[in-house]
């Protein structure tokens, strides 16, 4: 099979390293998909600034290492001009700030951030930082956006957008600074996390300012054209091909110097989600094995096949799948797909490639891969995603992980060493953070920078089955001269077992070596199936309902979360936030006739409940009912006896009327999960 050819865009060869860091230049580095496949003509090295629990001083002390106080912490404070900040970043130049998450905490909606450029007493720029990281601040998507469940960035650029709270800032703005930059809040900090490049002294850069800020703006609006381009259509001449175990799909490339500038595959839709594990792209480059890894991983959708966007890949519902890595080589190269698996499976292949300049500043890419299962949870550990030597970039990650367990999995930390560090130059705030996200996500996002397929469950408080997340470093990749080793902290609420499984990209100078092996066997265990929640059987799911009558001011809500033992039906529950003896919720059960029915509940217990009384119909029904518990527990069914409707309704109603001497915080609050309405 032969692949198609397509003009690569744009100048690939090496640009010289003398000229001047601007924030036009850095814009254009991070639209210039070749770029990263240079060593860095300005040379520097990825640094990190983050609110990570400060105890985490010594890798081998296990009662520090992992604990998860993330939040709070500031390098010092200072008065300036009377008003008192927290200084989150003080770095010497020259530098600039490639990547910027936090958390959106409504809280800190009025927080202020200020920006000190070069020494100078004044900021240049003063923003509330929510509305910043946000895209509501100067800086305006796609360089600061939401990442929380929109089908594309490009969604927040619409009038009148509006997103859910509870959710992540993300800044990916490059802010240059030739000397000097101090970040400071004027309210403690929450989470954040912060990365900048330091350049190598003598590098000229200048400094953002709000005059170079208006000056760039063509730079500004081109760069964001790029960003949210749609996929540009090509003339794909493949032809489908049967794929099985023993005959692998070959593309030989043409003789270099030459960069392969797509690669598309499309498998047969039927064929998932098996075949996005059991199929394999490899690649072989100037005679170095630098690709194997699984559809999945390597085109970002993990081991379902969902729509998926970032600036390097796309995945569509009908088994096409793109990636547009640069891909450079000297003299030879060679792609392939092979399928590890016993069954056989329809796919078709194609490679495009364009011209490259091959220099002593080229680096070849490279896809790795490694899965582990079962992983324990306790006790806490750090996960190796990549371990390399030689002189390289890297340049993003895959992460797919499948748990049995609702809690969520995602607190622990990135742990990145490189060039012989035995401490990590990055630690982070949890998985997600380094992931982009915050408090989770509970459905789908896709920008140049994150991008996350549908999970399997879309619900904050239900992390069973799989969850894919990619984080792309576009200016924020890691470069290093000597080696690099890439970790990722095992940090889960629940003492359980997960599997693990990512896509590690980056690039290497010729002769690199590196710890990830072929892993065929894994990449052939079954793809487990997507879990479901729990229906009881003719059951009337409570929070479904909304309340007839209610108490003065009572607030009710669904919850989806917090069970230590059980499982609601439906996953969800309906949650009272009673605050006294006399709160009630009324509920009106339907019933398809008048027949009498036996009315059985199924309810929760848990340290701040309190005890209920039910009537139904207004008739007493059953005894009242002590909902407290030392941990948060599924009970029932409590038979509340057998009642006739009216009007095909059966009438419940829930009331406080005390509350455990043993009940804590709240202690009246109760949860209702389903009425079972069976004929007697």
């Amino acid at each position: 099979m032969r692949g198609f050819v397509l003009a690569l865009m744009g100048t690939v060869a090496a640009a010289a390293g003398a000229a001047p860091v601007t924030l036009s230049s850095l814009l254009a580095e991070m639209t210039d998909r070749s770029a990263v496949a240079t060593v860095p003509g300005s040379a520097w090295s990825l640094k990190q600034a983050s609110s990570h629990d400060p105890r985490k001083n010594d890798p081998f002390n296990a009662e520090t290492w992992h604990t998860n106080q993330d939040y709070g912490n500031f390098i010092h404070t200072e008065l300036n001009e009377g008003r008192r900040e927290w200084v989150i970043m003080d770095a010497d130049g020259p530098g600039v700030i490639t990547r910027w998450w936090i958390p959106l905490l409504a809280e800190k909606d009025a927080q202020q951030v200020r920006f000190y450029f070069d020494g100078e007493p004044a900021p240049r720029f003063v923003a509330k930082l929510n509305d910043l990281l946000c895209g509501q601040g100067f800086v305006k998507p796609p360089f600061a956006f939401r990442g929380w469940n929109e089908t594309d960035l490009a969604n927040q650029l619409a009038p009148g957008y509006k997103a859910a709270r509870g959710v992540s800032g993300d800044l990916y703005l490059p802010i240059p600074f030739a000397r000097h930059l101090k970040i400071t809040l004027d309210q403690a900090p929450f989470y954040y996390v912060i990365n900048y490049r330091a350049y190598v002294a003598g590098t000229t850069v200048e400094s953002l300012s709000p005059a170079v800020l208006e000056a760039a703006k063509p730079a500004l609006d081109k760069a964001a054209a790029a960003l949210l381009a749609p996929e540009p259509a090509i003339d794909d001449d493949t032809k489908w091909s049967g794929l099985s175990q023993d005959r692998p799909l070959t593309v030989d490339l043409p003789a270099g110097p030459k960069a392969v500038t797509e690669v598309r595959i499309h498998v047969d839709p039927k064929a998932a989600p098996q075949a996005l594990r059991s199929l394999v792209l490899t690649a072989r480059f100037d005679g170095e094995d630098t690709v194997w890894c699984p559809l999945g991983e390597f085109f970002g959708c993990g081991p379902r096949l969902r729509s998926v966007r970032d600036w390097w890949r796309a995945v569509t519902v009908d088994g096409t799948l793109t990636a547009r890595w640069v891909m450079p080589y000297a003299k030879s190269g060679s792609i392939a797909l092979v399928n590890v698996g016993a069954e056989p499976v329809m796919a078709s292949l194609g490679v495009g490639t364009g011209p490259w300049t091959w220099d002593e500043r080229s680096m070849l890419f490279h896809a790795t891969w490694r899965r582990q299962e079962p992983i324990k949870t306790r006790p806490m550990s750090d996960w190796n995603y990549l371990a390399t030597t030689g002189a390289g970039t890297y340049v993003g990650d895959t992460l797919s992980v499948f748990s049995p367990a609702r809690e969520w999995y995602g607190e622990g930390d990135e742990r990145i060493y490189y060039d012989g560090a035995t401490y990590p130059q990055h630690i982070g705030t949890g998985t997600e953070d380094y992931y982009g996200y915050a408090w989770g996500m509970s459905n789908f996002f896709s920008s140049p920078w994150l991008s996350m397929p549908e999970r399997d469950i879309l619900n904050q408080g239900d992390w069973r089955g799989y969850t894919t997340t990619s984080r792309l470093r576009l200016l924020d990749g890691i470069a290093y001269a000597r080696d690099l080793r890439v970790d990722m902290e095992i940090w889960n609420w629940a003492d359980t077992q997960v599997d693990y499984a990512v896509g590690s990209f980056w690039y290497a100078r010729p002769g690199a070596t590196h710890n990830r092996v072929p892993q065929p066997a894994e990449a052939i265990a079954a793809v487990r199936d997507a879990p479901g929640s729990l229906k009881r059987p003719g059951a009337v799911e409570l929070e479904t309902l909304k309340p007839v009558a209610a108490s003065r001011d009572l607030k009710v809500e669904t919850q989806n979360a917090g069970l230590t033992e059980g499982e609601w039906s439906g996953g969800q529950q309906l949650f009272v936030l009673a605050s006294r003896a006399g709160d009630f919720v009324e509920l009106a059960l339907p019933v398809p006739d008048n027949a009498p029915r036996a009315v059985s509940l199924w309810l929760t217990k848990s340290r701040d409940y309190g005890i209920l009384r039910f009537t139904v119909n207004g008739q007493k029904a059953g005894d009242d009912y002590d909902a407290y518990d030392p941990k948060a527990v599924l009970a029932g069914p409590v038979a509340l006896g057998t009642f006739t409707p009216k009007d095909g309704v059966l009438t419940l109603r829930a009331e406080v009327v005390g509350t455990n001497p043993a009940s804590t915080g709240p202690k009246f609050y109760f949860g209702l999960d389903c009425a079972v309405l069976a004929k007697p």
